[in-house]
């Protein structure tokens, strides 16, 4: 994969080359104190990146939080304000964290942020596939980051309209699939409407 080019490090003012985020899904690199991802749409981007934002600052400061609760990387916009550059968008790094292989954490990870998306976003963008469920993270598996405390942090949202039982079954396919998880765990999760959506996803 090419990396961020100069114009993307500039306009993100990050240093680069930058290094491969190891584990992640979306094939991400860290840049001074972001996390670069690519092939990101602008016109996702622009009502999403705000929303994760939002979502993650609230996340962070809700009364009675405890250190194991889930967190959400913040996306962070370029220095002329545009989320997308040249494909790439930006989120706040977190040191330390490592990348988990264990589907039992990322699918629980996964349930605690679907259900706050669930919260937010109770209308279908019109940008989305899908024509019923809900707002939910496709790419789930070696995106879900544990920090130094073991907190998850959820990074790279790859949005879709979609059941949550969907997203997990995309999950688990993605877990059997990197050698992370036995195919005999497949037989537990209704995997065939995820390998439907995976089949038609323009991703």
């Amino acid at each position: 994969m090419t990396g961020p080019s100069e114009e993307v490090l500039d306009l993100f003012a990050v240093p680069g080359p930058g290094t491969s985020l190891p584990g992640t899904a979306g094939r991400s690199v860290v840049a001074g104190d972001l996390v670069l991802s690519p092939g990101r749409d602008p016109a996702v981007q622009e009502w999403l990146s705000p929303l994760l934002a939002r979502l993650a600052v609230t996340m962070d400061s809700r009364p009675g939080r405890r250190p194991l609760d889930l967190r959400l990387a913040v996306p962070v916009p370029a220095r002329d304000g545009s989320w997308v550059v040249e494909g790439w968008a930006a989120s706040r790094y977190e040191p330390g964290t490592v990348a988990t292989r264990d589907l039992d954490v990322t699918l629980a990870a996964g349930r605690v942020l679907h259900a706050e998306l669930a919260s937010w976003v109770p209308v279908r963008p019109a940008q989305l596939l899908g024509e019923d469920g809900q707002l939910v993270h496709t790419e789930l598996f070696g995106n879900v980051l544990l920090d130094a405390y073991g907190a998850p942090v959820v990074v790279d949202v790859v949005p879709a309209w979609l059941p949550p039982r969907v997203a997990e079954g995309l999950c688990v396919l993605d877990a059997v699939g990197a050698g992370a998880a036995p195919e005999s765990v497949l037989a537990r999760w209704d995997v065939d409407a995820a390998r439907e959506y995976r089949r038609v996803s323009p991703r």
